[in-house]
């Protein structure tokens, strides 16, 4: 059974990654949130074909937002 939360060195498990799955995992890393399409061949990648980035929109500005959650807040039991 895997322990949760250790990385495979402290388990005592040791994987040895190609220099393509190396930068497979260093390109999700930096891509940080989104969707990709990847080819594989002989069980590793060979081609990123699509990287798209994705960026959530808020409907209000951060400060706002949490400005009307402070007031929501503050007056919430104020009616009752």
């Amino acid at each position: 059974m895997k322990e949760v939360g250790k990385m495979p060195e402290e388990l005592g498990v040791i994987h040895c990654l190609s220099n393509k799955e190396k930068q497979l995992i260093k390109f999700i890393r930096e891509l940080g949130w989104g969707d990709l399409k990847i080819r594989i061949e002989n069980s590793q990648p060979v081609l990123i074909y699509e990287a798209i980035k994705t960026i959530r929109l808020e409907e209000e500005p951060a400060q706002q937002r949490k400005n009307y959650h402070k007031h929501v807040q503050a007056n919430r039991f104020k009616n009752k």
